[in-house]
């Protein structure tokens, strides 16, 4: 049986990026702004993963709050 790993914030050049795989980036960015957080999605071609980048003033506690309940 596979193992799902939390999502977890990184810092990367200034910001907080969390990935998650590549299809369902635009999931997870809605879900951020209907909760009035800003983010970016940053796709790489043939990566499976996507980064959500946001600013270093969010408020993390609120951020990681909503990873820990998404996809449940």
């Amino acid at each position: 049986m596979k193992t799902i790993q939390p999502l977890r914030i990184h810092n990367s050049n200034g910001k907080h990026v969390v990935q998650v795989p590549a299809h369902r980036g635009e999931e997870l960015f809605m879900l951020l702004a209907s909760q009035g957080i800003e983010t970016t999605v940053v796709r790489k071609p043939g990566f499976p993963l996507a980064a959500l980048e946001m600013d270093e003033d969010v408020n993390l506690d609120a951020v990681q709050g909503i990873l820990a309940g998404w996809g449940r």
